[in-house]
């Protein structure tokens, strides 16, 4: 299913092109699952961000059919799910100056196949079904960072995730919950705070309450540890005090706001950090599967389409109640 148009909603076709041969280093997987983000919308309703038509798609598990010269450690009949993120070398804190996502430019997921790294591809965790396998990679690998790399979360920490309700915040829960931190949210309704209560967390604040950081502070039983941050804005704003001293506040979104008025002495008085990520190393990655291959908790799936639904999954996508992951179920049964 490939872009042909931008706009919103965009214009996506159905083409038949040639197989896929692997280059040097590199493996074609056979999509089996495949899953939606925020960054694709933010694809298509961007003129001009790249050459159409395109294929989108940054999630993908499924099987390899093929490999590449000088490809060691993987086979065909090989059960993978792809680390969407290029260009971020092994042992490098940050990506280099040509890091980018899968799925435009580079042909994406939204396939029967797709061409990738063999650096790229770790095997499938067992436990999982394969539309829980396709939704994880993106949205879970950019949770893990968040929490793990740049947040420092232990089990004693209490943490704030804000605007609890899309993939990533979902994982977000999920993760914090399983490692015994304290967990508390904002969002923007009842229905959805009793829901990420039930991934984990402790409580729940209303973001449209002016009152929510006093709410905050009540759930989580005192200041906190660490601020998972993808709203932006207002968020900044009322989050940032909420740290105890020597607290860390993590971003990596902007959905609510792409400026924030913060007081300087708020973050070196109290010897406050904001990191910024986006995406995650390739260590990070195997990190987050040896972490879900261990863990009890599931991606939450808010609801699966065929790929020559793409148009219909990419509605949902934007559709307020949505909660959790928008899955492609490419093919039923995986072959080689």
């Amino acid at each position: 299913m490939r872009l042909t148009e931008f706009g919103d909603p965009p214009r996506f076709e159905m083409s038949e092109v040639p197989d896929l041969v692997p280059g040097p280093g590199q493996v074609v997987v056979q999509v089996v699952a495949a899953a939606l983000n925020r960054r694709d919308p933010w694809v298509w309703t961007t003129p001009g961000y790249c050459s159409l038509p395109v294929t989108l798609g940054s999630d993908g598990a499924g099987v390899v059919a093929s490999v590449g010269e000088g490809v060691a450690g993987v086979a065909a009949g090989d059960e993978v799910v792809i680390n969407p993120t290029l260009h971020w070398e092994e042992g490098a804190d940050v990506p280099g100056p040509d890091f980018d996502i899968l799925g435009a430019p580079t042909e994406g997921t939204f396939a029967e196949q797709v061409v990738v790294s063999a650096a790229s591809v770790v095997p499938r965790p067992s436990r999982l079904s394969w539309d829980e396998a396709g939704a994880l990679p993106l949205a879970g690998l950019t949770a893990y960072r968040a929490l793990f790399t740049c947040g420092h979360l232990s089990g004693s920490d209490r943490v704030l995730i804000t605007g609890a309700s899309g993939g990533v915040s979902s994982f977000l829960v999920q993760m914090a919950a399983a490692a015994g931190a304290t967990v508390v949210v904002t969002t923007s309704s009842e229905e959805k705070a009793e829901r990420a209560v039930a991934l984990g967390a402790t409580g729940a604040a209303n973001h449209n309450d002016p009152n929510w950081p006093t709410a905050v502070v009540a759930a989580a039983g005192g200041p906190l540890d660490v601020v998972v941050d993808s709203y932006g804005g207002p968020s900044w704003t009322g989050a940032l005090p909420l740290l105890r001293w020597g607290g860390t506040f993590v971003t990596f979104g902007d959905t609510g706001g792409s400026r924030a008025t913060i007081e300087v002495s708020d973050v070196f008085w109290n010897w406050r950090s904001i990191v910024g990520t986006s995406m995650g190393s390739p260590e990070d990655f195997r990190a987050l599967l040896r972490h879900v291959e261990t863990a009890a908790w599931r991606p939450v799936i808010d609801s699966v389409f065929p790929l020559a639904d793409l148009a219909a999954a990419a509605a949902r996508l934007s559709s307020p109640d949505r909660y959790g992951k928008v899955v492609l179920r490419v093919r039923d049964t995986p072959t080689t």
